[in-house]
C-alpha cells in the first residue's frame, strides 16, 4: 500500500471516530408520548443518552429535530448498535488511524536513513 493511502485510510478512520464520537455525544432519539413518531434530535449540549422517551422535565422543544418518522426510523436498526458501541468504537478508530500513521512514518523514514 503506497504511503499516500495510508495517509488517507488513517485520515477516513479519524475522521469516521470523530464523527462517531459527536453522533454519540450531540444526537440521540426520542419516543413521543401521544403518537407513535420516533424523532432524530440534535442534542443542545454533549449528553450521553442515546434514546429515552418524551418527558415534562426534559421537553422536546430544548431539542433540534433532524428527522422524524412513523413509527420508527428507517436506519434506527443501525443508529441505536452503533451509538451503543462509540464509547468502544471511537477510541479503537482513532488509534488505528495512529498505529498506521506511525507505520507510514517508520517505513519513510526507514527507506530515506
Amino acid at each position: 500500500m503506497s504511503g499516500d493511502r495510508v495517509r488517507k485510510l488513517a485520515l477516513g478512520l479519524f475522521a469516521l471516530s470523530i464523527l462517531l464520537g459527536g453522533g454519540r455525544l450531540f444526537t440521540g432519539v426520542i419516543y413521543l408520548s401521544d403518537e407513535p413518531t420516533t424523532l432524530l434530535v440534535l442534542k443542545r449540549g454533549p449528553a450521553l443518552w442515546i434514546e429515552r422517551p418524551e418527558s415534562q422535565d426534559r421537553p422536546l422543544s430544548e431539542q433540534i429535530v433532524l428527522d422524524r418518522e412513523e413509527p420508527d426510523l428507517a436506519y434506527g436498526w443501525l443508529y441505536s448498535p452503533l451509538m451503543r458501541l462509540a464509547p468502544i468504537l471511537a477510541p479503537g478508530l482513532a488509534g488505528v488511524a495512529v498505529l498506521l500513521l506511525a507505520i507510514y512514518r517508520r517505513r519513510r523514514t526507514g527507506a530515506q536513513g
